[in-house]
């Protein structure tokens, strides 16, 4: 008797790259990494959302979302708000083989502050 066909959930998770499929699209997909994944990663993945796939994490254990095994692999670039929060993923990760942005943008400010965004288009890149 033939096996039944696969749903699409089936053939994402049955893979050995999960993360890289296509139906995500082929858009690069851009992690960024603050201490809470709150304010001001959930601000460079929001602003980047039109251009990339986005997600936002923490890098400290009471984050929202800490960074992951699964978020690291899913990524292709890693962007960090600051060195701070850099060396405490790298702490717990090998990121040797990862495209990583160090940004310097201090713990300050609110989700979707104006100076914020501005950090983030002249340390990152403008907004497209």
């Amino acid at each position: 008797m033939p096996s039944s066909p696969k749903t699409k959930t089936d053939l994402i998770f049955t893979s050995e790259c999960p993360w890289d499929n296509p139906y995500q699209g082929g858009d690069k997909r851009v992690l960024f990494v603050c201490s809470a994944g709150l304010l001001r990663s959930a601000t460079g993945a929001r602003i980047y959302s039109g251009v990339y796939n986005t997600r936002c994490a923490g890098s400290e254990d009471y984050a929202l979302i800490p960074v992951s095994d699964s978020l690291i692999l899913w990524s292709q670039q890693i962007v960090f708000v600051n060195k701070r929060n850099y060396e405490s993923v790298k702490r717990k990760y090998d990121l040797s083989d990862h495209d990583v942005v160090v940004l310097d943008i201090p713990d300050m400010y609110n989700h979707m502050h104006p100076e914020l965004i501005k950090s983030f288009e002249e340390q990152y890149e403008p907004i497209k």
